[in-house]
């Protein structure tokens, strides 16, 4: 089943592997698995570098090197493979991005999506965004990666077909591969296929807005919307360098007067920490109004974000932390909390290379400083290199090396983040 017009463009991918200083001899592109299948054998024969790439949105998630032989493109990889609405699965190639599948599936029948939303979504393919285990405020109510895949097929380092999971969700007996290899960041194989789990649109959609005036408001109208019989599809607080307003975003779907009666709960809670209140509804300006949050705009021109997980109770307070760090270092920021998880999306506007390098350690020292860790999305290769151990060393020695010496002996593809 063809996907015209869903593949997502990798130009602005060649040139953010530009920006960062990557080097590479030739692009491959090919539009078939028997065609992949030949750039791998030869790679594996010349013993080149591959790099797998999308959208080129979370190549802070990668182990890059300075210099690869080979970028694979994968956005010719672009048809839809299987579309089953009866029990509810979708099968695509690697090469489609997450915006135009769910415009293909709100389109069908009575409409359907993909409850995933990565950073840029019409940029993130969902190969890339299987491999990176990217996820956002969707996550509240829907799972991540790991709770939407039902499988994934691959190439190995030398063009072998790697197949795991399946298509239903009973699928799979023994050990269940498919978690082993999101996140694994083009390095243990090249993701060809995903199948997803995919579920029908709900009757009605709102989002509450509410604007706060400090962080510890933001904090205080989070818990008591966690504390509270709530259903919240998404909840999300935004921040900037810009002022120490904090706005709560909550998003509801199901059934109408389920949604409006959530509306109004979510409306007097904020009303009683003195926020001032919008109710948007219809799912467009819903979805348009998280996405925004969580994707904000930055003007300046090179750009940078990072991961900050941290306990649920101390995200509100990260938040706020983050913004003086970037206030002290003359960074804009935009900033997005996930408040049903404590996951912070850091964005960084910078103008030089140093600056970015100042802040990063901070980042980190604050992550652990709240008993959670960060990671690099999107940052300069100098900032990624830096960074440090990234997974467990037992998992990494025990686990990783040896499914990576298996499917990729010779070290064609990106090396295990380290």
């Amino acid at each position: 089943m063809p996907a015209t017009g869903m593949t997502a463009s990798t130009d602005g991918a060649l040139q953010e592997l530009d920006r960062l200083g990557i080097a590479y001899k030739e692009v491959e592109k090919p539009d078939s698995a028997a065609g992949l299948q030949a750039v791998m054998a030869k790679a594996s024969k010349e013993g080149l570098r591959v790099l797998p790439l999308g959208g080129g949105t979370a190549l802070g998630a990668a182990n890059l090197g300075e210099q690869v032989d080979i970028v694979l493109d994968m956005t010719g990889l672009d048809s839809i493979i299987r579309f089953d609405p009866k029990n509810l699965n979708l099968s695509l190639e690697a090469g489609l991005n997450i915006r135009a599948v769910n415009d293909f599936l709100a389109r069908e029948d009575r409409g359907f999506f993909l409850p995933l939303d990565p950073l840029r979504p019409e940029h993130a393919t969902i190969g890339g965004t299987y491999a990176s285990n990217s996820s956002g405020p969707w996550r509240q109510f829907y799972g991540t990666v790991r709770d939407l895949t039902l499988g994934a097929g691959a190439l190995d380092a030398r063009g072998g077909t790697v197949k795991f999971g399946g298509v239903t969700v009973k699928n799979v007996s023994g050990y269940d591969l498919t978690k082993f290899f999101i996140g694994s960041a083009g390095s243990l194989c090249v993701i060809t296929r995903v199948s997803c789990r995919i579920l029908p649109l709900p009757d009605a959609f709102s989002c509450c807005e509410v604007l706060l005036q400090t962080g510890e408001q933001a904090g205080r109208l989070l818990a008591d919307i966690r504390g509270s019989v709530l259903v919240p599809s998404a909840l999300v607080a935004a921040a900037g360098h810009d002022s120490r307003e904090v706005r709560v975003f909550a998003a509801f779907e199901g059934h109408r007067k389920a949604v409006e009666r959530q509306n109004r709960d979510v409306s007097r809670l904020g009303e009683d920490l003195g926020g001032s209140v919008q109710v948007t509804t219809g799912r467009e300006a819903m979805q348009d109004r998280i996405r925004t949050s969580f994707n904000p705009s930055i003007e300046a021109s090179n750009r940078a974000v990072f991961k900050i997980a941290v306990p649920i109770s101390k995200g509100a307070e990260t938040l706020e932390t983050i913004r003086h760090s970037a206030v002290e270092h003359k960074i804009e920021c935009r900033l997005s909390l996930l408040g049903g998880n404590g996951l912070v999306h850091a964005h960084f506007g910078y103008e030089h290379e140093a600056d970015i390098n100042a802040l990063a350690p901070v980042l980190q020292e604050k992550a652990v400083r709240q008993q959670g860790h960060a990671v690099p999305v999107q940052a300069p290769l100098s900032v990624c290199r830096n960074w440090g151990r990234r997974g467990n060393a037992v998992v990494d020695r025990c686990v990783m090396e040896p499914i990576k010496q298996k499917l990729d002996p010779q070290g064609i593809l990106l090396p295990l983040n380290r």
